[in-house]
């Protein structure tokens, strides 16, 4: 990140970027000149008084600001947690702020109502220090929805009670709380804001890059601006320069071009979202609702389900907040350090109604003041050049777009100790019985996790089955049955489509949250939070693939195997390169797409057997779960077995997947030349499986020796 007022290159060759910049700048400042009068009693809110380089600011003739700008940061951040929540499956997460004591405020797409905030908790602390190390505590409190909740779905906003202490005895009320001021004005078109979040539940990130704020209609409840933002900031306060809160951070809009294509931060534009992650498309603007539009839907809410805290709340608006006492603080010249612990005097609402809250002037008075509009000029290196065009004005307030992927688990059948799992006879005929297949060792056996009942090790869904490694928390092994005749778009009259297989409503952009599988032991599996919250390490990739195994008689059928691939016991931390066809070259996605290619078009069935192949000296990963930090190996190399029956025999082909794997382009199932670096013995690669697996049963079916003289000679 650079000052862009010490870039030597814009002054080198002032180019169109340097013209928009100037346009910009002057549109601004004569927009602000007729309505300073209105913006300029923001500056002294919370008491403070204007310096000469904040009052040129807000009239847009200078783009530097006061050092006291990260002093406000700072201040503000304590009021600002993560919010942890439990889903049907897992644990979800998003970013929560402090607006009165012991009163936290998000979306209401996060908690649309008071049974969605129960076991939700919120988490203060959660960001890396100054030697970029994770704190060894941080304090997190219970949130009460039933001491109070309301929500409001056209603005999307969710406000719920604190517990009073947290699990380790601190005080919510020593935290503070930010104001949410009701009057509009705090930013506009041209300006500039600020995001704190925690992103996909990460540490705590700052968004203070060319945050510009790209459509504020007066008329519109929402402000559209760019910034950095990804799932699970929703909730995020929207700041100006001054740090107050001018909007509820709640989703985004992905840029398109003329023909409504997605932009892919590859380069490339798609017409479906289907199957992207967040980081796969570049994000065009972020949408926030209205402090001012929220602070005039929130009073009745309030008052129709506690006097009381509707009582807190409309005091806490007036102010008392933590940027209000700071600046009380200076202006008295008590020392900062002194008085750190100043806000545990504030009382929480009690049962008899009592709040202890200064009754300071609201921001409407007659004084005329030049409000704080402070702004960063830096420059945002690596952003595509399409990611500048802007939002059209023309859009509806009822078009809103909410981008955002929101994170959500598969419809997922119950029943799963009933699935019938992988079938050995699948492919039976000519008078065969069931197919060689790999075995557990005692070795294996010891290391591979067994089922909680006590019926044995293997996991089975509909289609496929699961031998998980209980140390290493991922499969040892998969085992599918590939069907592909038949199959059909539509089925007993529902869409066979990922999203429809998914449940997921049409037009809303949702990204697959995977389930833990109940049947083992929790510490034996890697959960979802492990790849949300691995800094983008990892794509989820599936051991046996979705597609393979979404087949059958009926739409239900089809959905079950669907919704069973989605359990973390079928997933392994692959990189993007390596698992997505599109993201490398010749990869783990492009053997899939072949083999679903050949098997389609010579055998139509085959059976598939997966896993990765677990070095003693893979790398070690430093992640996070649900119960805090963890460490694992991550595999390097994967393997993968083809085993078809054609002319009355089997055929079984063998393969170690690296990144550089060469891809298969022949319609029929046999290797091509391009495979010699992939193509491995069966007894080689049962020597790397560590004595665990044994492929005794389908080394006499190997077709290496057949396969690679042709290719050679």
């Amino acid at each position: 990140m650079k000052v862009a007022s010490t870039n030597v290159d814009r002054w080198d060759a002032v180019g169109v970027q340097d013209v928009g910049d100037a346009a910009r700048r002057a549109a601004h400042r004569k927009r602000a000149l007729p309505s300073s009068v209105k913006r300029f009693r923001f500056l002294t809110a919370d008491g403070q008084t204007a310096t000469a380089l904040e009052q040129e600011a807000l009239l847009g003739i200078n783009d530097l600001v006061e050092a006291s700008f990260l002093e406000r940061c700072r201040l503000v951040m304590d009021c600002i947690g993560r919010l942890r929540f439990p889903t049907p499956r897992g644990r979800s997460f998003a970013t929560g702020f402090l607006v009165a004591p012991g009163l936290v405020m998000t979306n209401h797409h996060v908690f649309p109502d008071e049974q969605s905030a129960r076991g939700a908790s919120l988490e203060f602390g959660y960001r890396y220090d100054i030697a970029g190390a994770l704190p060894a505590f941080s304090e997190e409190f219970s949130l009460d929805p039933a001491a109070f909740f309301v929500s409001n779905k056209a603005l999307d906003f969710a406000i719920v009670a604190v517990a009073p202490r947290s699990s380790s005895n601190a005080e919510i009320g020593a935290r503070g709380y930010l104001r949410l001021i009701a009057e509009s004005g705090k930013a506009e078109q041209g300006d500039f804001v600020s995001i704190i979040q925690h992103p996909d539940g990460a540490p705590m990130q700052i968004a203070l890059r060319e945050n510009e704020v790209i459509r504020a209609d007066p008329a519109d409840d929402f402000l559209l601006y760019r910034a950095d933002t990804a799932h699970g900031s929703s909730g995020a306060p929207v700041f100006n320069d001054s740090f107050q809160i001018v909007a509820l951070h709640s989703s985004g809009r992905i840029l398109r071009n003329e023909q409504q294509l997605y932009a892919k931060v590859d380069g490339t534009w798609v017409a479906s979202l289907e199957g992207l992650e967040e980081s796969d498309v570049i994000w065009e603007a972020n949408s926030g609702f209205r402090v001012s539009r929220i602070c005039k839907a929130l009073p009745p809410l309030a008052e129709a389900r506690s006097p009381r805290h509707a009582a807190l709340i409309a005091q806490s608006m007036q102010g008392g907040d933590v940027l209000a006492k700071a600046v009380e603080r200076a202006k008295s010249g008590v020392n900062e350090q002194e008085v750190k612990e100043e806000n545990r005097s504030i009382d929480m609402v009690t049962s008899k109604g009592k709040t202890d809250m200064p009754n300071t002037p609201p921001v409407s008075s007659n004084e005329f003041v030049i409000p704080l509009q402070i702004r960063i000029s830096v420059e945002m290196a690596g952003m595509p050049a399409a990611a500048q065009s802007t939002v059209p004005n023309n859009a509806a307030t009822g078009g809103l777009e909410a981008e955002r992927f929101e994170m959500r688990i598969p419809f997922i059948y119950g029943g799963l100790p009933d699935r019938p799992g992988f079938v050995p006879a699948f492919l039976e005929g000519d008078g065969a019985g069931d197919a060689p297949m790999p075995t557990l060792t005692d070795a294996g056996k010891a290391v591979c996790a067994p089922l909680l009942d006590g019926s044995g090790n293997e996991l089975r869904y509909r289609h496929f089955s699961v031998w998980m490694q209980k140390d290493r928390r991922l499969a040892l092994f998969t085992a599918a049955n590939v069907d592909w005749r038949a199959r059909k778009r539509f089925v007993d009259g529902r869409s066979t489509d990922r999203k429809s297989l998914a449940g997921f409503p049409p037009g809303e952009n949702i990204a697959e949250q995977w389930a833990n599988d109940d049947r083992i032991a929790a510490e034996h599996q890697l959960p979802d939070t492990f790849y949300t919250q691995d800094r983008g390490a990892f794509d989820k990739g599936h051991l046996t693939r979705r597609d393979d195994v979404c087949w059958g008689g009926n739409f239900e059928e089809i959905q079950m195997a669907n919704g069973d691939t989605f359990h973390v016991t079928n997933c392994s931390p692959q990189t993007k390169a390596f698992n997505q066809g599109p993201a490398g070259q010749d990869n783990w996605g492009d053997l899939e797409t072949h083999i679903q290619k050949a098997t389609k078009e010579d055998v139509e069935r085959a059976i598939t057997f997966a896993g990765p192949i677990f070095g003693a000296d893979d790398r070690w990963f430093s992640g996070q779960t649900d119960d805090g930090p963890l460490r694992v190996q991550i595999p390097t190399r994967y393997w993968k077995i083809v085993l078809v029956r054609k002319d009355g025999a089997y055929q079984a082909y063998g393969f170690v997947l690296k990144q550089d794997v060469a891809r298969i382009t022949e319609a029929e199932f046999y290797v091509t030349e391009e495979w010699i670096g992939a193509l491995t013995r069966l007894s080689d690669l049962q020597a790397l499986l560590r004595g665990w697996i044994s492929l005794e049963a389908l080394i006499p079916f190997d077709r290496y020796d057949d396969a690679r003289p042709a290719l050679i000679g």
